[in-house]
């Protein structure tokens, strides 16, 4: 299609009082917050992981020591694609639209490339307890798992972990001191205790005045009583994901993780003039892979 005058009339005459678009805001982008971000050039890009060296063996009087090797070999493959979007206009309803908006919607190519950002990281949290891939998203890590489950392996071989509860509960005080627990129990790839802090709720819009009441409250939210609210002492904050599908659940996101964007083609917007039938083309252009290797760094529940 190619936007014309006889698609809108009504920008065509001074009779408008006010168009809704001029006053509409644009929701600041939320994928950032637990998203950490890079640039690539190459087509397949491929993180590699490794552990340290094991325990220290006793070395008796005159013996040898023991020479160790870390243990390696999980790689996880990122294939960025790409997205695009436009449209075709004439160069009548550039001159004649009296309200602005031919101007305006130029900006709004960002707006849709924006949302597609969104929508494709946010798979991180809506695909993280399975294993289903989507258009620039890929669904397992490292271990070849999902995102969450009970049964991350080791490198080492060493007892399976897990970094969701056996069984899946709503936000509340009970769930959240034991997702906060799990962060302390966590261990590496050889077994030792791992150091990841918690600090941050992922919760969608049904649950945020519980994360609120959760991390805010100065007792214990719920009861009657005056015991301390022991959750203020962790300094956890909280967000609320417009992107997140599936209402109940929520995560707890630490202070190190490997939730990948990694662009390809930051949106980059272009025009073309046809010469004689005077219409112009604009177009928008972006391209990323989402993805994680590494899961410790992330709790969820699908509530």
């Amino acid at each position: 299609m190619t936007i014309s005058r006889a698609q809108f009339q009504a920008l065509l005459e001074p009779k408008i009082s006010n168009i809704w678009n001029e006053v509409y805001p644009q929701r600041p982008v939320e994928w950032k917050s637990f998203c950490n971000t890079r640039n690539t050039s190459k087509a397949r890009i491929t993180d590699y992981k490794l552990t340290d060296f094991g325990p220290l063996v006793l070395k008796g009087e005159g013996e040898d020591i023991v020479y160790m090797d870390p243990a390696g070999g999980q790689e996880k493959v990122y294939t960025p694609v790409r997205f695009a979007g436009g449209y075709k206009i004439t160069q009548e309803m550039i001159d004649h639209e009296l309200y602005g908006q031919v101007d305006e919607w130029e900006g709004r190519l960002i707006k849709s490339a924006i949302d597609g950002q969104e929508v494709t990281a946010a798979l991180l949290l809506n695909g993280a307890f399975g294993t289903v891939g989507a258009d620039g998203y890929s669904p397992t890590g490292f271990d070849g798992l999902q995102l969450c489950t009970t049964a991350h392996t080791r490198l080492d071989g060493g007892a399976n972990q897990a970094n969701r509860p056996a069984t899946d509960a709503d936000l509340g005080l009970s769930s959240l001191q034991a997702a906060v627990i799990a962060y302390h129990n966590w261990k590496d790839d050889r077994g030792r205790p791992a150091m990841y802090r918690p600090m941050k709720l992922v919760v969608s819009p049904e649950d945020v005045f519980t994360a609120r009441e959760l991390l805010g409250s100065e007792y214990k939210p719920g009861t009657a009583n005056n015991d301390i609210n022991a959750l203020r002492e962790e300094g956890l904050t909280y967000m609320v994901s417009h992107y997140k599908t599936d209402t109940d659940a929520w995560f707890l996101i630490g202070d190190r993780t490997d939730l990948n964007f990694i662009w390809d083609v930051q949106p980059r917007q272009a025009m073309k003039e046809d010469f004689d039938a005077e219409v112009i083309r604009r177009k928008i252009v972006q391209g990323f892979a989402v993805g994680f290797g590494e899961w410790r760094g992330v709790y969820g529940s699908q509530g």
